[in-house]
């Protein structure tokens, strides 16, 4: 029994989940996107220079998930430390958009989304489309200022000054 079952109606009709990745793929064609099946849970598509995934598996059908992945070469001049102080700011600040670091070291960007009965799964996902951009528009923006920053010697004093100390203590 999955958690969403215990809020479900008895009787309600649930969507087919053997529907949400066409119904992902229609709506992103008449968005102008060229999206292909990859897999049997994977859609890929391309946002300008974007190459993005929307991944659903029927055997956990209440989850939609898009992502977007930008090796670490990408990123080359940049320290590992500064990656993922963007990735915590963009995390802070956009609400349904994360990024974070993956084991290969390369920067990945997430939408993630609850699926109920009823959800209109075109406009979900052309809003979790656009929602991933944003946040890759976010992080790639916040990256380049806390670069600034670090060069100029400007950033940094805010975050160390709301700190407690290590003994957990208020300071006095």
């Amino acid at each position: 029994m999955s958690f969403f079952d215990k809020f479900k109606k008895k009787g309600s009709a649930a969507f087919a989940p053997s529907t949400v990745l066409p119904a992902v793929m229609e709506a992103l064609t008449e968005a102008g996107f060229s999206p292909v099946r990859e897999s049997a849970t994977l859609v890929k598509y391309a946002e300008g220079s974007v190459l993005s995934y929307f991944c659903y598996r029927e055997d956990d059908p209440e989850f939609l998930l898009v992502m977007a992945t930008f090796e670490r070469s990408s990123f080359e001049d940049k320290e590992l430390s500064l990656l993922h102080r963007a990735c915590d700011k963009t995390n802070y600040d956009q609400k349904v958009g994360k990024a974070y670091i993956d084991e290969a070291g390369d920067v990945v960007f997430t939408v993630e989304t609850f699926l109920m009965a009823g959800t209109p799964i075109d406009s979900l996902s052309l809003r979790m489309s656009s929602a991933l951009v944003s946040t890759i528009a976010y992080f790639h923006r916040t990256l380049r200022l806390l670069a600034e920053e670090e060069a100029t010697g400007t950033g940094g004093s805010e975050l160390g000054a709301t700190q407690l100390p290590p003994s957990g203590s208020l300071p006095s």
